[in-house]
């Protein structure tokens, strides 16, 4: 080959890096964008859960459930947010939203919809309330889980039958962090298993 043909390859292989390398940083900052993004989406949905905090010390009543399931379908909807959640996020948040306002049968797990109808109504609704901040707290884990902001501390000290029952119905994994339970580790927020009804099962 001349040395002309050698230029000329050498300068396609050039043309050809270069185009790799601004695809390659378009896509990057195209990715960096989408992640401002969806945190800027995470930090308004953890906020509009505030009134589910779990350092409450009563359970939610219904208008409260009411106007957190309100404010997430705007979240979701209306803002257009909920198109940056992942996966497992959005299929908690759904199920939690649900769970919020719909007929205590529909709720899910269905163990906890069997458990609720047989309780008096005045019961049924103050441990549907509490159930409400438990599952929140669980939406809330699945955000920090998708920032990974957890740098591989597991979030519970142990989960609850109900807990368990819960991520299943929504098609999470609780062998998988943050789930999975630690023997060595210690929790880091412990009173996030406390019941305020005083009708959830402890074991």
């Amino acid at each position: 080959m001349s040395g002309v043909g050698w230029a000329q390859a050498a300068a396609t292989l050039f043309v050809g890096f270069v185009g790799l390398w601004l695809v390659h940083s378009y896509r990057r900052q195209a990715r960096l964008k989408l992640i401002e993004r969806q945190l800027d989406a995470y930090q308004k949905l953890w906020t509009l859960t505030a009134p589910a905090t779990p350092e409450r010390t009563t359970p939610m009543t219904g208008p409260e459930r009411v106007e957190v399931h309100d404010a997430m379908v705007n979240w979701y909807f209306t803002d257009g947010d909920g198109i940056f959640a992942s996966a497992p996020t959005r299929d908690i948040f759904v199920a939690f939203r649900t769970n919020l306002v719909c007929p205590v049968e529909s709720m899910v797990p269905r163990s906890l919809a069997a458990d609720l109808a047989q309780l008096p109504a005045a019961d049924a609704e103050r441990r549907r309330g509490c159930v409400a901040i438990r599952q929140a707290s669980l939406l809330r884990a699945q955000l920090k889980a998708d920032l990974s902001l957890h740098f591989g501390l597991n979030y519970y000290s142990r989960l609850l039958p109900e807990d368990r029952a819960f991520l299943t119905s929504c098609g999470i994994s609780t062998r998988r962090r943050p789930w999975r339970s630690s023997p060595v580790r210690k929790p880091r927020l412990a009173g996030v298993n406390n019941c305020v009804c005083g009708l959830c099962p402890t074991a």
